[in-house]
């Protein structure tokens, strides 16, 4: 199979609260794939977590009935590479994964750890780098402790919230000053993110946060803050992309700013002095490695003056061809079907790379 054409599973959908987004993302790569250099198959995961293959797959995700597809799970066999048909059991074999599964339960490293206990290869970070960028508080103390800079803000649980909220917010204000942002720490899009302007509106944006994660966090806004995107490529020498500034016309970059409205303006390269967009690709490039980044990520910043702060980095970046991930790469010199070939040959490179390593040892036990 790889000897030929290597066979590529555009994996998409998915149980999150992003799944719509991820089809989109995925049927935007099935239309630019290089089919000269790949074998294209498709999975959709339903919201509801079933697992479909076929040419059909995009038409069942959007509610057009599961005419040319069949349920599929995946195999755990690393001999027997890719997805057991459910009703048949015969297998089709696959090379590659290329996940694009936005948000929890895809982009947080479970699947890639399906994808490693099956040893298939896969597009983008490895399970760990997933799991710590997808937890916004996990990743700021990492990043702290590598001296790139993050928004002041603190951290609070589900429990910690319901044994004491009366002291979580009287630490907050006193050690926060309004206006704040709060976040759930484990969603991506800006799902759940409120902007709020005092602390009387801040328990209620807490409780709206806590319903789509069990960890919050409460920053303190960057005021007038430029909202700028790197996007970060490479597996052991990661390269940085131009600049993007983003310029919602909302209050901030929220979901609907991002997928819904369209309002948003994009600018490539950003209004940035040469400098300071030199700093951030740099921090970008960096905090990539600081969390064990391979493949791809977007890099977030916020920008205010001179100084910048890193907001967030998404290990699985939306992925049409006017996302912004791609969107910088073509401006850096790399049209949208070449950074799909070049993510696919990066998966494979590290795929390789881990075959690579000694697994098993032989022991000599003395009786």
């Amino acid at each position: 199979m790889a000897a030929s054409r290597p066979r590529v599973a555009i994996l998409f959908g998915g149980v999150s609260t992003e799944h719509d987004v991820s089809v989109v993302s995925g049927a935007s790569i099935a239309r630019s794939i290089d089919t000269d250099r790949f074998d294209p198959v498709y999975v959709g995961i339903t919201k509801e977590g079933r697992w479909l293959l076929g040419d059909g797959a995009f038409d069942a995700l959007r509610g057009g009935g599961t005419e040319g597809v069949e349920p599929v799970i995946l195999s755990p066999d690393p001999q027997h590479k890719g997805f057991v048909h459910i009703e048949s059991g015969r297998l089709t074999g696959v090379d590659v994964v290329f996940p694009v599964l936005h948000g929890p339960r895809g982009e947080d490293g479970t699947v890639q750890g399906l994808l490693e206990l099956a040893g298939i290869a896969y597009v983008g970070c490895d399970t760990l780098a997933s799991a710590v960028a997808m937890d916004k508080d996990v990743t700021k103390r990492i990043l702290a402790q590598r001296g790139i800079p993050v928004v002041k803000g603190t951290c609070l649980t589900k429990w910690m919230w319901g044994v004491d909220r009366g002291e979580i917010l009287s630490e907050i204000a006193q050690t926060l000053k309004p206006p704040f942002f709060v976040k759930p720490a484990t969603m991506g899009s800006s799902i759940g993110v409120s902007k709020v302007e005092d602390g009387e509106e801040l328990s209620g944006a807490i409780e709206h946060a806590l319903g789509f994660s069990s960890k919050v966090l409460v920053e303190q806004a960057v005021e007038r803050a430029l909202e700028i995107e790197v996007a970060v490529l490479g597996n052991n020498e990661p390269k940085a992309s131009v600049c993007g500034q983003i310029i919602p016309k909302a209050a901030f970059y929220d979901f609907n700013a991002k997928y819904v409205d369209g309002t948003s303006e994009l600018v490539i390269p950003a209004r940035i002095p040469k400098a300071l967009a030199q700093d951030i690709q740099y921090a970008a490039v960096d905090a990539f490695v600081a969390i064990g980044g391979s493949g791809m990520a977007r890099v977030d910043f916020l920008v205010s003056g001179a100084a910048f702060y890193l907001n967030e980095i998404n290990t699985i970046p939306g992925f049409t061809s006017i996302s912004m991930y791609p969107k910088l790469w073509e401006a850096s010199g790399i049209p949208y079907t070449h950074l799909i070939t070049k993510l696919i040959e990066l998966a494979i490179a590290r795929h390789e790379e881990k075959a690579s390593l000694t697994r098993t040892i032989d022991l000599l036990v003395k009786a």
